[in-house]
């Protein structure tokens, strides 16, 4: 039982640790960023709102490895403050 929340507590750390080590690339310019994503989001996305073009096609992977890094930080929570005899 012990060798298994190390196992996780460490899965858990290279997670995080491989999230931390992604290189981000700076933006050049915000204004240019916003110039191009009112200008071409509709074009390149098909969607004619701005914020759900960025949410769900400029930032997909973004916003999908925040809410797998969530789901994994609630799973681990729940599991560690679980003890003997409440379940």
């Amino acid at each position: 039982m012990m060798l298994r929340r190390k196992i996780i507590a460490a899965w858990i750390l290279c997670v995080v640790l491989l999230m931390a080590s992604i290189e981000i690339q700076p933006i050049a310019s915000t204004k240019d960023l916003y110039a191009y994503i009112t200008t071409n989001f509709q074009a390149q996305t098909g969607s004619l709102n701005a914020v759900t073009a960025i949410y769900l096609d400029y930032r997909m992977f973004d916003t999908l490895f925040e809410t797998l890094l969530l789901l994994v930080s609630v799973i681990g929570i729940i599991y560690f403050s679980r003890h003997k005899g409440d379940y």
